[in-house]
């Protein structure tokens, strides 16, 4: 098993030296990806803006007195909500007004209802690629929505806390982080590659390849210098040059 173990490391690190040779094409893959990436996201990927407005649901008993909902809008309540907002109810009568070319679920997929802290407060997020837009459907859902929860769910009213303002900067998409996440995907792919090539590549280069794929055992080993191979080559060049036609005598006139 120790056996074993140490050859899976000697493995590792065979593999390690392999992929460190080639760390320049390992880094211009990496950088190429990410420059991809980057201008992939600006090019093709079109920027959507996301803007807020705020109500306060009020909610009081017959006597006056401040009942558990006024506190915090629990779970089951801000789901109540949500559906309410993001219903047809909704989305119909804002299209009706804005004039919008789109279907109740297109408009419902763009609604997004949360309570910030668990408050009282309601905030209805809209995003579109159109900053006037979605600025200009949060606060149409916020009035129609206001007036269905106070006639649907019998709150006593719905105050608010601020419209939606015209967002100046995209929400989405990360440019930086799609051009990260690119890069991270070459650097994966490249290193992969090379792992593939190095588990296939059975080229014997030393003793332990021998062992290991021959299942035989080295007599001596015979070092090969770099003079000798040079030599070697000096030689070849001589006897191929040795080996010309000789020269054709020249014709009598």
């Amino acid at each position: 098993m120790q056996k074993r173990n140490e050859e899976i490391e000697i493995d590792l690190q065979e593999l390690f030296y392999y992929i460190k040779k080639r760390i320049l094409v390992v880094i211009a893959v990496c950088l190429l990806c990410a420059v991809v990436g980057f201008m992939g996201t600006k090019l093709f990927i079109p920027p959507e803006y996301t803007t807020h407005t705020r109500i306060y649901v009020l909610n009081r008993s017959n006597e006056n007195n401040v009942v558990s909902s006024d506190f915090s809008v629990s779970n089951y309540m801000l789901y109540d909500y949500k559906v309410l907002i993001t219903g047809q109810n909704v989305t119909k009568e804002v299209i009706g007004k804005l004039g919008l070319n789109m279907k109740p679920e297109t408009l419902s997929k763009k609604i997004q209802v949360t309570s910030p802290d668990n408050t009282r407060i309601l905030q209805i997020s809209i995003t579109d690629t159109n900053p006037q837009l979605a600025a200009d459907i949060a606060n149409c859902v916020r009035e129609v929505a206001s007036e269905q929860i106070q006639e649907i769910m019998a709150v006593d009213a719905v105050k608010l806390v601020y419209p939606a303002e015209i967002p100046t900067q995209p929400s989405s998409p990360n440019t930086m982080r799609n051009a990260i996440l690119a890069g991270i995907l070459g650097l994966l792919t490249v290193v992969s590659i090379y792992a593939v090539i190095f588990v296939l590549d059975d080229t014997i280069r030393t003793e332990e390849d021998v062992t290991r794929y021959l299942g035989l055992g080295t007599l001596g080993v015979i070092p090969v210098s770099l003079e000798i191979k040079n030599m070697g080559a000096i030689l070849a060049d001589k006897k191929i040059g040795s080996r010309k036609p000789p020269n054709k005598p020249a014709r009598k006139k």
